[in-house]
């Protein structure tokens, strides 16, 4: 009879304590809500990768793949958080009512600060809406926007360029021979040209 006893302590002991060793490990409600989380992005994966079609649209041999790329990606995330499968539904079957209320509380955290962060790329892609236009490379180097065949390009340019001068475009001066313009007609502008008659 005492062997009983200290046998069913021993065990009851071990049964106790299994929640309080995976918390050591480092489960906790706000790491199987980081887990859980990671888990749901991989099945999505999983699932576009899949076409994102039912069981019961897939051939038996699909949809025994696509089974074994979650198990595959399940995992991968298990892997990753340091914690096996076992380990990690022992956790989640005994969690409490506060527990899963850490949890759902930590996920709902974790899903806001993704939003922020998808936001604040977004507005970081989008810059201030404001469009800067620059004027040539450099004033070292600018761009030549029009010049003559034969003659020596000569680019001046005005000094003020910011937005708040009320010069307006800057000054360019083409050289000696800025009064006489030729028109060269391009390849495409004699096409045109032979259609018209």
């Amino acid at each position: 009879m005492m062997t009983r006893l200290s046998l069913m302590l021993a065990a009851s002991s071990l049964v106790l304590a299994a929640p309080a060793l995976a918390e050591d490990d480092g489960l906790t409600p706000e790491k199987v809500a980081a887990i859980q989380r990671d888990e749901a992005a991989a099945q999505a994966k999983v699932n576009a990768d899949h076409g994102n079609r039912k069981p019961s649209e897939m051939s038996n041999a699909e949809r025994g793949q696509a089974i074994r790329d979650q198990q595959k990606e399940a995992a991968k995330v298990m892997e990753k958080h340091g914690v096996s499968a076992k380990e990690f539904a022992t956790f989640t079957a005994r969690m409490t009512p506060e527990d899963n209320q850490r949890a759902a509380n930590e996920a709902k955290r974790l899903d806001d600060k993704a939003k922020a962060e998808k936001e604040a790329e977004a507005k970081k892609r989008k810059g201030d809406g404001e469009v800067h236009i620059q004027q040539g490379f450099s004033d070292a180097d600018p761009v030549e926007m029009e010049s003559e065949e034969g003659a020596e390009p000569s680019v001046d340019v005005d000094g003020s360029l910011d937005s708040s001068a009320s010069a307006g475009a800057p000054v360019v001066d083409i050289g000696s021979s800025a009064g006489t313009v030729k028109k060269s007609f391009t390849r495409k502008s004699s096409k045109s040209s032979r259609r018209g008659r």
